[in-house]
């Protein structure tokens, strides 16, 4: 009999699988040292990739990051399709605090944050984060509403619900009680159930003025 043989990676397929072990590498160093701390050798050395991977895959540190930042924003829509199927949840607005802080409250969404908090004294990291976030929030919020089911073109309310769970995320480093966490979770979705009582998105917005 003859031995098949396995077929061996293009290197494309190999690129890719290096570019995603750093990717996680990434995550969990800056969610368990801070950005600073992850400095580049530690995320190459927490991938099993040689140290100069991240030079040789990526312009700057900074482009690095971003493209970090855009593979946890994909992990996360994954993340969130999977609890909306799963529990039969998210066509109504007081459903996405609960969503929304189990998906962020990972260490990906803490490692965003962190990274998000540094691109404030980074220009280089701020200038290819911005773009980056700007087209997260728009993707997210089609998402949002197309779950909802509407056609109305406001952003506020998954801003309110997004940035309400990543303060959140960053308030546990301070407030060591995982269900007092949870109850103010349930005090937005609680909120946001009594504005909108239907579970529209149209119910939280202001009346248009005659």
């Amino acid at each position: 009999m003859s031995e098949t043989r396995p077929k061996r990676r293009t290197q494309e397929q190999r690129t890719a699988e290096t570019r995603a072990a750093l990717f996680e590498a990434a995550v969990r160093a800056i969610s368990r040292l801070g950005y600073t701390r992850a400095s580049n050798a530690i995320i190459a050395d927490e991938a099993g990739i040689s140290r100069g991977a991240i030079t040789h895959h990526f312009a700057s540190r900074a482009a690095f990051i971003a493209e970090v930042v855009r593979w946890v924003f994909d992990a996360e829509v994954v993340a969130y399709r999977e609890l909306q199927r799963e529990r039969q949840i998210g066509s109504r607005v007081s459903d996405w605090p609960r969503i929304s802080w189990e998906v962020l409250s990972r260490p990906s969404g803490m490692a965003v944050l962190e990274i998000f908090v540094a691109s404030r004294s980074d220009p280089d990291l701020a200038t290819l984060i911005k773009p980056v976030q700007s087209a997260i929030e728009e993707l997210a919020a089609k998402a949002f509403r197309d779950r909802l089911g509407t056609t109305v073109v406001d952003n506020s309310a998954i801003r309110l619900v997004v940035w309400a769970m990543r303060g959140m995320s960053l308030g546990r480093e301070f407030i060591d009680d995982p269900q007092a966490m949870q109850e103010s979770v349930d005090l937005l979705a609680s909120l946001l159930e009594r504005a909108a009582p239907n579970g529209t998105l149209e119910e939280l917005l202001p009346s248009p003025r005659g």
